[in-house]
């Protein structure tokens, strides 16, 4: 079965979930083509900002201890990889320097094209400061 690909796929938020202090957030993947397809891995994910979509600090971290799968997709099937992180009001202003947001950029896993998720918000634009964190692919709409 192949690897879906960027035009393959739609990606949106799923409910989310808090627990002292990190929000957790499913990035739900639907395969919108009429072939089945997998998915398998991290996707790349990155806060972006402005009109151009400028990414905002580095890209999303992979959690090491998240096991990875490969997720078959019929047409219309889902998975997701959870998202985790803080709110910038839980960092020393100073530190973060927060920016406004419009959203993620989202990379499938294995791909160059991005998807756009939008999420209007504040995110922490200094080094190191406030890094959120990406699961491995997972099968269906959220794993909580």
């Amino acid at each position: 079965m192949p690897r879906c690909h960027t035009g393959d796929l739609a990606v949106k938020l799923g409910g989310g979930e808090g627990a002292a202090g990190t929000q957790y957030v499913p990035l739900v993947f639907t395969n919108k083509s009429g072939h089945k397809c997998t998915l398998y891995g991290y996707p790349g994910v990155s806060f972006v900002a402005g009109d151009a979509g400028t990414q905002v600090n580095k890209g999303f971290a992979r959690e090491q201890n998240s096991k990875k799968t490969t997720v078959p997709l019929a047409p219309g099937g889902v998975a997701h990889a959870t998202i985790a992180g803080s709110d910038v009001g839980f960092f020393d202003a100073a530190k973060c320097k927060p920016v406004p947001v419009r959203g993620f950029r989202v990379y499938p896993p294995d791909e160059t094209a991005a998807l756009f998720v939008a999420l209007p918000g504040n995110a922490c634009s200094a080094d190191g400061v406030g890094q959120w964190r990406v699961m491995a692919i997972a099968p269906g709409a959220a794993d909580r």
